[in-house]
């Protein structure tokens, strides 16, 4: 690792091993989380290890810039209770959240962006393309408020725990209940759970494609993101093998008061095929009263995570950066 290239003040240096032979062979970086492992720079009980590219490698915000990587999972990955896990993130002037990010919550695989404290999943690595992008227009046309915050909660607790423990379901609630969750709008069992939490019945059906993420309450109200899947294409699972990612990232919003004034737009390939577009509003808004720096967005990769027992290995290889595709570094060819 080039100490030149990457900032280590979210790391420790014990949690950063070499294992190989790496995605194109010699060695590839491996960030190690164990149990007792805490996070630096973390609000709660977390496990956070990650590196940032140094400052002098980060873009001019609003330029358009490429990105390519590999990475893989190992260890003890749980598929169901992660939460909140981030495993790969860009945040521009402003940002809380990331605009961009690669998540691995229960399990899955997935990117989301952020419209200012708006999110939405982009891409992920099993489903329905198109229920995904029904499941966050329903809950776009919620209010934020604690009622639509506790049904949609009490709505995701229903859906994990028909996935994860369907015999202490069946122990707990009649199976009228689940059917709800089917897909079918018009059933009386959806209208029963929709009429029980003040939701929509669109919304009820189709959750089951968003039910996954670590912070549906994110998700409710309206984001000027447009997501436009690239046909059927899933994500690959990062625990299965290496996982090639391309990104191109054009920062914007229209509603900025300085900087980029223009729609965001997003491009993602994985394993050499392209999976989504993404345009509009992306990341926070810059308002003229709080300048910032117009530099970044800066890459972040590793763990960010709630605390999970266990030992998680995060593997990171051929990472380049360019102001265009074709000046990226080659990747070696294998899938």
């Amino acid at each position: 690792m080039d100490a030149s290239k990457w900032t280590t003040q979210q790391i420790l240096s014990r949690q950063i091993r070499f294992t190989k032979p790496g995605r194109c062979g010699t060695a590839a970086i491996d960030i190690i989380i164990k149990d007792d492992d805490n996070g630096l720079e973390c609000e709660d009980d977390c496990q956070r290890a990650e590196l940032r590219t140094a400052k002098k490698f980060w873009p001019a915000f609003g330029d358009e810039v490429w990105y390519s990587f590999s990475f893989k999972i190992t260890g003890e990955v749980p598929s169901v209770g992660s939460a909140r896990s981030v495993i790969g993130q860009w945040k521009g002037p402003g940002d809380s959240s990331p605009m961009i990010a690669q998540r691995f919550d229960n399990g899955i695989f997935h990117i989301t962006v952020q419209d200012n404290d708006v999110r939405r999943v982009v891409a992920k690595a099993e489903g329905d393309p198109d229920a995904l992008v029904s499941a966050q227009a329903a809950l776009g046309e919620l209010q934020l408020n604690d009622q639509t915050i506790n049904a949609v909660k009490s709505l995701q607790s229903l859906e994990l725990l028909k996935k994860t423990m369907p015999d202490l379901s069946q122990q707990l609630f009649k199976q009228e209940l689940f059917k709800g969750l089917e897909g079918d709008a018009q059933s009386p069992a959806t209208q029963t759970l929709s009429k029980t939490l003040r939701l929509s019945e669109n919304l009820v059906a189709q959750f089951n494609a968003l039910s996954f993420v670590a912070d549906p309450d994110k998700y409710i109200g309206a984001a000027d993101v447009e997501i436009r899947p690239e046909g059927n294409r899933p994500l690959p699972d990062p625990r299965m093998d290496w996982v090639d990612m391309i990104y191109r990232i054009k920062p914007g919003r229209t509603d900025n008061e300085y900087g980029p004034r223009r729609r965001g737009e997003i491009d993602i390939w994985a394993n050499g095929q392209k999976i989504v577009s993404v345009s509009g509003n992306i990341g926070a808004t810059l308002k003229n009263g709080e300048p910032l720096a117009l530099s970044g967005p800066y890459f972040k990769f590793g763990t960010y995570r709630l605390r999970i027992p266990g030992e998680f290995h995060f593997q990171f290889d051929e990472f380049s950066q360019a102001a265009t595709r074709p000046g990226l570094a080659q990747m070696c060819q294998t899938h």
